[in-house]
């Protein structure tokens, strides 16, 4: 049984980065066959176009979650 990795990655109006994040954690996986894994977008009430692309990334590839937050919590 393969073992389960999870990436995190925190987001917050980042329209012009998660495309790329998405392909270098995806990239790195291919070269670990061992492990199955996920990768957990967090997005922190976005102002930008991260939700809608990061929907669009998730509805093709099923390693890809995401968590939305209804505001934004940071400080």
């Amino acid at each position: 049984m393969k073992k389960m990795i999870s990436i995190i990655t925190p987001c917050f109006n980042e329209e012009k980065n998660v495309e790329n994040i998405y392909q270098e954690v995806k990239n790195v996986m291919k070269n670990l066959p061992e492990y199955n894994y996920e990768h957990i977008f967090i997005d922190n009430s976005s102002e930008d176009r991260t939700v809608e692309i990061l929907k669009k990334i998730a509805k093709k590839d099923k390693n890809v979650k995401i968590i939305l937050n209804a505001r934004n919590f940071g400080t």
